[in-house]
């Protein structure tokens, strides 16, 4: 467990629980790779990044289902750098059962260069403010992280049941609208992680809107992925 005074207490192992996480947003299921239109044709890019044990496959559901109310966008749900021991993938090791702020730094590179690869790839090098990031539980840690010290100074980050394992380190990439959500019954990293994170962004200058679910764990609800749907459009412009 992270020392009382790192901030809310986090389950050993962040996210080590019996399944990967589940996402309450319809019934069809896609690979892991790019939804919606061509990159010739998309005005706004969001890149998907699940938790850990997961893969790109899970958030793309997501990305199948806002397909046709963000139509100008495009989506890409890849899987993290490194392979889970269990199964699945990983952003960054948890195995010895604590959450390690080092470790997160370590994966900064591999982060950096996926994202990179993609943003590249996507043709939006030179239109980051056209760039989203939607993170749950181990993938919004690292969203957290990359927009809170400015290597990723994207046009918005949306997070679920996200937590910040250190504070703010840079004012220059305030311009990045954050919407964090978290469920109120959550057991594996508690709500008030994001309420903590959204108290440190806005001390640093960021836009913040937050919300806790009553009644919604671990998880990522329909009711959460129609909020951050509404948000994207209102930013984008879709």
């Amino acid at each position: 467990m992270l020392p009382s005074d790192s901030g809310p207490s986090i389950r050993s192992a962040v996210e080590e629980t019996s399944s990967p996480i589940s996402i309450f947003v319809g019934k069809t299921t896609l690979a892991a790779g790019a939804v919606g239109r061509s990159a010739a044709t998309s005005r706004s890019l969001v890149i998907f990044l699940h938790g850990i044990r997961g893969s790109g496959s899970v958030m793309a559901q997501i990305g199948n289902a806002w397909t046709s109310r963000l139509p100008e966008t495009r989506f890409v749900a890849p899987n993290a750098p490194f392979r889970h021991r269990s199964q699945g993938y990983q952003w960054f090791a948890v195995d010895d059962q604590v959450m390690r702020p080092d470790r997160i730094k370590v994966a900064r590179s591999a982060f950096d260069t996926l994202i990179g690869g993609i943003v590249e790839k996507e043709g939006f090098e030179n239109d980051l403010d056209r760039v989203a990031f939607v993170g749950v539980s181990q993938g919004a840690i690292m969203a957290l992280d990359a927009v809170a010290t400015g290597r990723w100074k994207v046009g918005a980050l949306v997070t679920f049941a996200g937590f910040m394992p250190f504070p703010p380190v840079t004012r220059s990439g305030t311009d990045t609208a954050i919407y964090l959500m978290h469920g109120g019954n959550d057991r594996t990293i508690p709500p008030a992680a994001s309420v903590a994170a959204a108290s440190q962004l806005e001390a640093a200058g960021f836009t913040v809107t937050s919300r806790i679910f009553p009644g919604v764990g671990h998880t990522i609800s329909a009711e959460e992925a129609e909020e951050a749907l509404n948000f994207l459009r209102q930013r984008f412009g879709d």
